[in-house]
Parts: C-alpha cells; structure tokens; sequence
C-alpha cells in the first residue's frame, strides 16, 4: 500500500509540475524575422586585391544589399570591418545605414585612417554589416558565437556574401 501512494503521489507531482504550450512554438520562445544582407563587390563575389606596391590607385566599390528584395528591411545597418580576421580589430566603417540597397567605396588611405596603421603585405579587410532588428543588434563578427550571416552553407554560389575581404597582395 505504502508502494502504491508513492507512485500516486510522484505522478501527481509530476502532472502538476507540467505546463500546457498552445501552438508548435511555445509563447515563451520569441521569434525574430532578421533578413538576409548580401555584402558584394559591385562587379560581382566577394573578394578583391588591394596592391601593395600601388596603394594609391586603390578604390574598392561594394553593395549591400537585402538578398530577398520583398523582406521587411533591419531598423538600421552599420558597416564594420575587420582586419586579419582577428575580434581585437573590428572597427566601425559606417553608421546607421537606414536605405537599402546601399553603395560604398573605400580607399586605401580610409583603411589606414580606421586602424592607425600603413597597409602592410597579407593583411586582409573584411566589410560586413551589424543588424539591427528592434531593440536587438545582431553583429558581423561577435566575441563569442557566430556571426549574423556566418554557418549559412552554399549561399555564395548563387550570390550571397556575408562580407566582402580586400587582401593586400
């Protein structure tokens, strides 16, 4: 008998401790619709060369983009941009980027201007959007997890680019 109450009793408390979610997606877990940003060059991919010996020259022009023209567009974008893939150098490029499409042009004195320092051979520069949708920013490149646009496989070959990188060759 002793057995049978504390079957009784377990069921019970679990029964009790259970909660009812209306729906497959429970009302707790809240949803955000954060649209897909394409960052290209304007002449098409995602990577172009930045010549050492010939800085000067240099003009590097690129576009974001929403990759799917009919989503609800972030609040706002600000363009960041990183050096040798590294979290310790990411700087802001533009802020409050409010109109999509947008088009940008960089040149090499503006990349020395962000990161107080000359262009040297093998650097890199990546370009890439912080989006804010709501109150939320969703960056390029966080300290600790993936990126907005980072994880999404085979995208590129139909156009998408989660950044653009200019190397210095």
């Amino acid at each position: 008998m002793k057995r049978l109450i504390t079957i009784l009793t377990a069921i019970a408390v679990t029964l009790i401790g259970c909660s009812k979610d209306d729906g497959a997606i429970p009302v707790r877990v809240g949803i955000e619709d954060v649209p897909a940003i394409t960052t290209n060059l304007e002449t098409g991919g995602t990577t172009g060369t930045i010549s050492f010996n010939n800085q000067g020259t240099f003009e590097g022009k690129f576009k974001v983009a929403l990759y799917f023209a009919d989503a609800k567009p972030p609040a706002k974008v600000d363009l960041v941009v990183r050096k040798n893939a590294s979290l310790a150098h990411v700087k802001l490029f533009k802020a409050d980027i409010t109109t999509l499409p947008a088009s940008f042009t960089v040149k090499a004195a503006d990349i020395e201007a962000l990161f107080g320092a000359p262009l040297a051979l093998n650097d890199t520069y990546d370009f890439a959007p912080d989006i804010y949708v709501g109150d939320k920013k969703y960056e390029a490149w966080p300290a600790v997890g993936q990126g907005n646009g980072q994880g999404v496989q085979g995208m590129s070959a139909i156009g998408f680019g989660e950044f653009v990188r200019f190397s210095v060759k």
